[in-house]
């Protein structure tokens, strides 16, 4: 089992980066993701799933929401490729206008070897970009 962290700060409070995180459009912001669906159940539910939709290498991720906290917490388990990826995304206020996101990641399996390439880095990779593209989105949002 592989794993690493992501730390992301946003300047904005953290209500605001949930709420920008779980709107209903789904990651509409993400510069990589085609298309986001949810497939079974409600959105934002425990035990509901998405299908992603991915420009590059992996075309799709079947994902379940396995923990939701507003405000605090999202976990996710996903699997494409032969890999299982377990997400854990934590928030928390720093201040009354600044939100700290901790991602913990940890995953196995044997994509890399079926692609020819390194799939730890590709997922790292990614999810920075998600991350990054979560930080512009929020902090185009107006404070509240």
């Amino acid at each position: 089992m592989r794993s690493f962290e992501i730390r992301v700060a946003i300047n904005r409070s953290v209500a605001t980066v949930f709420a920008v995180y779980t709107q209903p459009d789904t990651w509409r912001w993400c510069s990589y993701l085609r298309n986001v669906r949810w497939v079974q159940g409600r959105p934002w539910e425990e035990a509901s799933r998405l299908q992603i939709e991915l420009d590059g290498a992996v075309r799709t991720v079947d994902q379940v929401l396995m923990h939701f906290e507003p405000n605090r917490r999202v976990d996710f388990l996903s699997h494409f490729g032969g890999v299982t990826l377990q997400t854990e995304v934590y928030f928390r206020a720093q201040s009354e206008n600044e939100t700290e996101i901790r991602v913990q990641l940890e995953f196995v399996g044997v994509f890399s070897r079926i692609a020819g390439f390194a799939i730890e880095t590709a997922i790292e990779r990614s999810t920075q970009v998600f991350f990054d593209d979560l930080k512009q989105a929020c902090e185009r949002t107006p404070p509240t």
